[in-house]
Formats: structure tokens, sequence, C-alpha cells
């Protein structure tokens, strides 16, 4: 009797092993499978996040924007590791939204504002699932964007009358206080004061080069401040500042240079030293060192020539639409000039 208590005992005990070893065996299962989903789920927001940043930056052409974000989704496809991401607007993968309308989790747009939701979709195949009939799930994550103006940044000292219309590729002057249509402007040359108030700063403004943290910082401007004018900028500064400078840092040289060089207007990096954020103001009063002006938005110009010998002298460039990465926008603001996309969600 005592040696068949032992061999049930044993059989017993079996059992119990072999129903553990199974446990066990199927929460390995479990967890690769829920990591690969986990994994994928990552994944998913990566290629989304890419994707809706990228395309926002064409906002309000949606045509363009739905191109970009599905090129983006497809060229992230090389570099995921075995996964494969898909986004179809067919299925509602990408979703607009236009002035004045309201998006989810956001709120409401102005009439300078649009929005866009871009959806990327991993399908996954599991492991070991199938033995418990479950053979895959496809994991989709989304990103909204919104493009919206921008309403302060540090500026390029010099101003461009609040009149001139944003005629994006259209060659403007930008020198314009030398011109017929600014004679009500006495005084004023086309130059103003750093709004720190540090006048030794104006050169290093004008040129975009080696500017402090700070300094940038102390310079920062937004719309409807009033700045003053800056009078005695003797030509052969700003044209130091601009076209050609000994040690060739102006900043056409330095557009020149490496990683610069092959740029254009249609398509160039966001530091290029060709930008310039110059206010766009309306005359307030005053000459001379006392003429102010109020400002009422912002361009971004595409430095193209200097001309110190004509007559009238000329700095000319053209509108670009321009995003500044990071910067604050306002989804209710008016139009300023200058952009920036924000992820919300």
């Amino acid at each position: 009797m005592h040696r068949c208590s032992k061999h049930r005992e044993r059989g017993v005990v079996m059992v119990w092993v072999v129903v553990a070893l199974m446990a066990l065996m199927g929460m390995a299962a479990l967890t690769v499978d829920v990591g690969q989903l986990v994994i994928a789920a990552q994944v998913a927001q990566d290629v989304a996040d890419a994707a809706a940043l990228g395309a926002g930056r064409e906002l309000p052409e949606y045509s363009t924007a739905q191109s970009v974000a599905l090129n983006l989704v497809a060229a992230n496809n090389e570099s995921m590791g075995g996964f494969t991401a898909s986004c179809s607007p067919d299925n509602g993968d990408i979703t607009f939204w236009g002035a004045n309308e309201t998006v989810p989790e956001f709120g409401e747009l102005g009439s300078y504002a649009w929005a866009m939701q871009v959806t990327a979709n991993i399908p996954i195949d599991y492991v070991f699932a199938p033995v418990v009939g479950l053979e895959g799930a496809t994991v989709s994550r989304s990103c909204t964007v919104v493009r919206m103006p921008v309403g302060g940044v540090p500026i390029c000292p010099m101003w461009v009358s609040y009149e001139t219309d944003y005629q994006y590729g259209q060659q403007q002057n930008l020198l314009m206080a030398g011109g017929p249509h600014y004679a009500n402007i006495p005084g004023s040359f086309g130059w103003l004061e750093p709004p720190s108030g540090d006048t030794n700063l104006f050169l290093d403004l004008l040129s975009g080069y080696q500017v402090d943290y700070e300094d940038i910082v102390g310079n920062y401007v937004t719309v409807d401040d009033v700045i003053t004018a800056r009078t005695g900028v003797a030509l052969g500064q700003w044209r130091q500042a601009l076209e050609s400078a000994p040690d060739n840092l102006s900043r056409l040289d330095r557009a020149m240079q490496e990683p610069w060089a092959g740029d254009t207007f249609d398509s160039f990096r966001n530091d290029n030293p060709r930008i310039m954020i110059i206010p766009m103001v309306e005359y307030l009063g005053g000459t001379g060192t006392g003429a102010q002006f109020q400002i009422r938005a912002f361009g971004a110009f595409w430095l193209e020539s200097v001309d110190t010998h004509g007559q009238p002298r000329s700095i000319t460039g053209r509108f670009i639409q321009y995003d500044l990465p990071g910067a604050g926008g306002d989804a209710l603001s008016p139009e300023t000039g200058l952009w920036t996309v924000k992820m919300v969600h």
C-alpha cells in the first residue's frame, strides 16, 4: 500500500509539472506577441508623427500635404526593422481641417490656421497566439498637427512697409526708405534700433552671425510692438553685413559655403543665411532716431543680391513661405507672415 501511494504522489506531481510548464510556455508566448504589439505601436506613432509634421508645412495645400504624408510613410518603411506601415486616404487615414473649423482635442482654428491628422497602420502576425485562434492584429496610431501664424521672433533690424503684399516669389527691394514712395518718412533710411536698446548689436543682428542666445532673446519682438529708427548706418556697414565681408561672414558669403551652397529659393535649409526675418511696419511719426514704427506682421525673405552702386541702391529679396520650428503660434491670430507647425496630439 505504501509503495502504491508513492507512485500516485509522483503521478500527481508530474501532472502539475506539465500544467505549470504549459502555463509558463503560454505566458512566454503571450509575452512575445504582446511585445510585438508594443513595439509596433511605438513605430506606428513615430511614423505618424514624422509624416504629419512633414506634411503640415504644406498646408493649406491639401493635395500636396497628402502626397508628402504618403511619401514619408513609405520612406520610413525602409528602416523599421521588418515592420511595414500603411496610410490610406480612402480609409480615412488622412483628415484635414480648414479655417474656422474645430479640431478635436485642440479647439477652434482662426482664419489663417489649418490642421491635419495622419494615421499609420502596422499589421502584426502573431507567433504563438494562433494556437488559441488569434492570427494577428493591426496597430494604428495617429498624429494631429496645426499650422498657425507666429506672432513674435528675433528680427533683422530693418523694416518693410506693411502695405507690401505677400507675393511669394516676386522680387522686392527691401531697402524701402530710399524709394520715392516713402518720402513721407523723414530721416529714416530703412534701419531699426535693436529692440534690446544695445546699439552695438545692430550689425550682428543684420548679418545674423554668432548672436548669443541672450541677445536673441533680448531682441525678440511681437506683432504690435513699437520700435524706433536707427540713423547713421554707413553704406559700407550694411554691405559688409549682407553682401561681402573681409572675413567672408556676410549673409551672401556664408550662403555660398557648405552646407548651404546647394540651396535654392525652392529648396533650402531653415538656417540658410539668406533667410531674413524683417518686420512689416506702419510708420507712426517722428523723424530721425525719433521715427517710430509699429510691427503689423513679418516678412521672411530670401536674400538674392545687394546693389550699392545703383540709383537707387537696393537689397533684393523674395518673400518665402517659412515655418519656424519650435516657435510659439496662435491658431486664432491674423496672418503674420511667419508660420509654425505644432503637434497637438
